[in-house]
């Protein structure tokens, strides 16, 4: 009888801890604060592939700011970031939009064009 109320609470915990899980899949702390809905679809869309680029030879006083500015008009832009190695530029980034669409349509539009002086190199990013 001890054994059958164990299996019965074992299974028991099982589906608590299995309802858990699908509830923390499908909310996650991915973006976190309060855009649950938005947290959601950015993992998948950044799960598809092929929404990020990756930014060369950026000038090393372009802040990521200045970066997510100057790819807005190519879609929405989800991320930016300047590549930093002790406090410094690397002169590379990252940009990450909402939909792969987009990412193309800045590797397009954006490569070979100067940023601050600069010529850039777009890709789309194959470690994103």
């Amino acid at each position: 009888m001890g054994s059958m109320s164990m299996d019965r609470m074992g299974s028991s915990f099982d589906r608590v801890g299995m309802s858990g899980m699908e509830m923390n899949r499908g909310f996650g702390g991915y973006g976190g604060g309060g855009h649950v809905g938005g947290g959601m679809s950015d993992r998948g869309s950044a799960s598809k592939g092929g929404c990020q680029i990756f930014v060369r030879n950026l000038s090393y006083d372009l802040t990521w700011q200045k970066l997510k500015d100057k790819f807005s008009h190519c879609g929405q832009v989800m991320f930016a970031e300047i590549k930093m190695e002790n406090g410094r530029s690397k002169g590379c980034g990252t940009v990450r939009f909402d939909c792969p669409e987009s990412a193309e349509k800045a590797c397009r539009m954006m490569n070979g064009t100067k940023i601050n002086g600069r010529e850039v190199d777009v890709r789309i990013d194959r470690n994103a």
